[in-house]
């Protein structure tokens, strides 16, 4: 939720307007190949819809990564919250998202992560201002 009420003239850092590029590296277009690569990576991720591999997870996160069978270079960007990487290698946003509540962070950080800045300032680039949610709404 957009909570910050900052115009966009007084944000601190300006984003760019993204490029409507379907090629690399522009967006990311979630592919049966990318699926098929990702599969052992959104398997993880989604297995941590489980509190108790969330708790093995952090507990652990190398020997669980590693009994997931995560390759050495997907085990690195998630210790790294690489998440541009980790969606690149296949994994689904609403996988990597799971990943990403364990941890602590949330869609904000992915999408601050993929445009190069931080969850704060893509927090005060949103340009809809949500101050509460609609009638029947939970």
């Amino acid at each position: 939720m957009c909570s910050n009420t900052a115009s966009p003239k007084d944000l601190s850092q300006n984003l760019d307007s993204p490029s409507f590029d379907l090629d690399w590296p522009g967006t990311l277009l979630y592919s049966s190949e990318l699926a098929l690569r990702g599969h052992k990576l959104n398997r993880f991720a989604l297995g941590l819809r489980s509190p108790a591999c969330r708790q093995a997870f952090l507990a652990d996160e190398k020997g669980y990564m590693q009994s997931c069978g995560l390759s050495p270079q997907e085990q690195a960007m998630v210790v790294d919250r690489d998440w541009t990487g980790l969606l690149r290698a296949g994994g689904h946003l609403q996988a990597i998202l799971k990943v990403a509540a364990t941890v602590g962070q949330n869609l904000w950080h992915i999408g601050a992560h993929n445009a190069g800045t931080d969850a704060e300032a893509m927090r005060a680039a949103c340009p809809r201002r949500v101050s509460r949610l609609p009638p029947g709404a939970r």
